[in-house]
């Protein structure tokens, strides 16, 4: 099983109705004076199967927004230890980061990790990794329990 790119997935709209990225890409285009871009990644085994569920979210202050997810289905063979799966989160968000910003001139998007500062909490070992190289890339990083990309909408959708 291929991974796919942020271009080959399905991605759907908060009806699950199907849509593509392009359209996604047009209507950020249309709202990136007045809106925030979140994005976020989170993961589940389900079976044999390691489901990652990805999000972008068109957020307007004050009056509500909008969001779109796509999922991708690996091995759970090859999803790895807690760690590298959720380094591979972060990866994933950053890639449709990436993804938009190539596409579109923003210089504020939010990338949200389903990670917790608490080191009472198993994904606080990569906090310090995953957040730095969020940073590196020029986003700006949102955590839990700020992290509601990630933590609630992608967390939904990969279960």
């Amino acid at each position: 099983m291929k991974e796919q790119s942020i271009g080959e997935l399905t991605w759907c709209d908060a009806t699950s109705t199907v849509t593509n990225i392009s359209n996604i890409i047009k209507l950020i285009r249309l709202k990136k004076s007045f809106c925030e871009i979140h994005v976020g990644c989170d993961s589940h085994f389900v079976k044999e199967k390691c489901i990652f569920a990805l999000v972008i979210a068109i957020y307007e202050p004050g009056k509500g927004g909008t969001y779109f997810f796509a999922r991708n289905k690996i091995p759970r063979s090859k999803s790895g230890n807690m760690k590298m799966r959720l380094l591979k989160e972060t990866e994933k968000a950053i890639s449709i980061a990436d993804y938009i910003r190539s596409k579109i001139r923003l210089d504020n998007i939010h990338v949200h990790l389903d990670i917790n500062p608490n080191k009472k909490y198993k994904s606080s070992q990569v906090f310090t990794s995953a957040t730095s190289w969020v940073k590196s890339q020029g986003y700006n990083c949102v955590v839990k329990p700020d992290a509601w990309a990630s933590s609630w909408l992608a967390d939904a959708y990969s279960k």
